[in-house]
C-alpha cells in the first residue's frame, strides 16, 4: 500500500492562487486613524497614479497580497465602508508583495507592535491606477443581477455564464474581506457595465419595488454589522486602535 499523502503537502498544494484578477477595497469617504484621514478612493488615486496597497490587517487578505497578485495582474477598485459602495474603476499590479513596513512605525496609523521587521506580518502590493469607470457599478447592482435566471435586457453585453459566475463571486458571498480573487469572465462582466452602462433603470424600479422579506434581513444585516464595527472602533482606555 502506498504511504498517504502528507497533509501538509496537501494543504499548502490547496493554498495555491490560480486567479489573475482581483478586487481591492479602498475607503473613498473620512476615516480618522490615530489623526490621520485615511481615505482613499478612485478619484485620489487617479491623481497619485501609483500607490503601495498598505494597512490590511486580515491574514487571508495579507496571504493573496503576499502570494497571489502577481505582476501587471488586473485589480477591480472597490469603494468600501461608504453611503455607496461599488466598484469604481481599475488598477494594475506594478509591483509583488513585500513587507508593509508602515507596520513598523509607531507613527503611522497601521503600526503593529507585533509585526518586526525581521519577520513581518504583514504585507503590501504597488498598484497603478488605469482608469475611472464612467458608470459606477454598484454592489446593488450586482445585489440585483443575481436575481435574474438570466441577464435582463438592459445588459445584453453580459452572458449566462458570467451571470452564473458573478453568483458566485467572494464580494456577494464573503463581503467582508479587503482583497478578493475574482474570476475573469466576472472581471470582464464588471468592466463592461462600467463602461456600457443602461442599467440604471433597472435599478430604479428595484428602489421602487417594495423589499422582499430576504432584503429586509439583510439591510438589518447591514445595520448590525455597521453598529459592531462603531463599537469596535471605540478603543478601550489606555488600549491602542488598529486596523481589522
Amino acid at each position: 500500500m502506498p504511504p498517504k499523502a502528507s497533509t501538509s503537502k496537501a494543504t499548502a498544494a490547496a493554498k495555491v492562487f490560480t486567479n489573475t484578477c482581483w478586487l481591492l477595497k479602498a475607503e473613498p469617504e473620512t476615516r480618522m486613524e490615530k489623526g490621520v484621514d485615511v481615505a482613499f478612493g478612485i478619484d485620489k488615486f487617479a491623481a497619485v497614479k501609483t500607490t503601495s496597497w498598505e494597512g490590511v490587517r486580515n491574514h487571508e487578505a495579507k496571504r493573496i497580497l503576499k502570494e497571489g497578485i502577481k505582476l501587471d495582474q488586473r485589480c477591480l477598485v472597490y469603494h468600501s465602508n461608504c453611503k455607496t459602495p461599488g466598484v469604481a474603476g481599475l488598477a494594475k499590479c506594478i509591483k509583488e508583495g513585500y513587507p508593509d513596513y508602515n507596520a513598523w512605525d509607531p507613527k503611522h496609523p497601521y503600526f503593529d507592535p507585533k509585526s518586526r521587521e525581521e519577520a513581518p506580518t504583514w504585507f503590501m502590493v504597488d498598484v497603478e491606477f488605469v482608469s475611472k469607470f464612467e458608470h459606477f457599478v454598484p454592489l446593488k447592482l450586482l445585489q440585483t443581477l443575481v436575481t435574474f435566471s438570466s441577464p435582463p435586457d438592459c445588459t445584453p453585453y453580459i452572458s449566462d455564464s458570467q451571470l452564473k459566475s458573478i453568483k458566485a463571486m467572494a464580494l456577494l458571498n464573503r463581503g467582508r474581506l479587503s482583497v478578493q480573487p475574482v474570476e475573469e469572465d466576472v472581471y470582464e462582466a464588471i468592466v463592461s457595465l462600467g463602461t456600457e452602462g443602461g442599467w440604471e433603470e433597472l435599478l430604479e424600479k428595484k428602489k421602487a419595488a417594495p423589499k422582499t422579506e430576504e432584503e429586509v434581513e439583510e439591510d438589518e444585516d447591514e445595520k448590525e454589522g455597521g453598529k459592531k464595527r462603531k463599537s469596535q472602533a471605540r478603543p478601550k482606555r489606555g488600549a491602542k486602535k488598529s486596523k481589522a
